[in-house]
């Protein structure tokens, strides 16, 4: 459920929290930053209904933590970046400094005094990751982070710095049933499971899903972390899997057809 958005979190109650935030804390009624339960849906029970949100990544990474005994930034990459070769990472402040000149700083047009309302004729402002005056440094507090309570703060939801050719030689290894080179970094029953279809908008209501937000009609099918798209003009009709990236003016899109292995 947390992987098809479907849990009933929400992200109405924040999805990213200080190294001193336990998320029991936050998930529980008797939690101190519980408040008034924004994170959980008033109105829909777990499995019921689909609506996107950020936190279930950051409930994973906790989730994946506690089990490998690392931080979720770390663990990714002994798992996935490492063997893959690839120069890539969700925390910045362990990059090289090399590497940290390779960051793209992202940019949009807003108001001349930075503020956040979107101006087409306003100036570029740096949204992220502009480290001209100063490198990335640790938030406060992380060097007495305990692992697996908290891993929104290393932005699993969207973090990972990484090339479009990197990305690419991701796209592969699923196409090639998580197999990089001569390495298996995923089992193709893991990647089939993966991809297989886990949520479809029913327009009629049998399933009682149809008041599920699909974003003005841009979600329409979802597998285990990764967006199915049925639009015939996406690689090819019902057979298209991957993801968007919106974010701080970054506009991307990552999708593939596994059986024809086109993307």
């Amino acid at each position: 459920m947390l992987l098809t958005h479907r849990s009933s979190l929400r992200d109405d109650g924040g999805f990213r929290w200080d190294p001193a935030v336990d998320l029991r804390e936050v998930l529980l009624p008797c939690g101190r930053f519980h408040g008034k339960g924004a994170m959980w849906s008033k109105t829909a029970a777990p499995g019921q209904f689909f609506e996107y949100v950020n936190v279930n990544s950051g409930v994973l990474a906790t989730v994946m933590e506690r089990a490998g005994g690392e931080r979720f930034d770390r663990l990714m990459r002994r798992l996935v970046f490492d063997p893959m070769g690839m120069k890539a990472g969700f925390y910045l402040a362990d990059f090289a400094p090399a590497r940290i000149e390779d960051v793209a700083t992202l940019y949009r047009k807003r108001e001349k005094d930075g503020g956040e309302v979107w101006d087409p004729q306003g100036p570029w402002i740096a949204q992220s990751d502009d480290f001209g005056v100063a490198p990335p440094s640790a938030p406060p507090g992380l060097d007495s982070y305990a692992i697996g309570t908290n891993g929104t703060l290393f932005g699993p939801q969207g973090n990972l710095r990484i090339s479009a050719s990197e990305l690419a030689k991701v796209m592969l290894m699923l196409m090639n049933g998580g197999r990089h080179q001569d390495k298996q970094i995923l089992q193709p029953a893991t990647v089939a499971a993966m991809l297989s279809r886990q949520w479809t908008l029913d327009r009629d209501g049998v399933n009682g899903n149809a008041d599920s937000d699909n974003f003005r009609g841009l979600y329409h099918a979802w597998g285990l972390g990764n967006q199915h798209f049925t639009d015939a003009s996406l690689v090819s009709k019902g057979r298209a899997r991957g993801h968007l990236g919106w974010s701080w003016g970054l506009n991307a899109l990552f999708v593939f057809d596994p059986a024809r292995k086109t993307a």
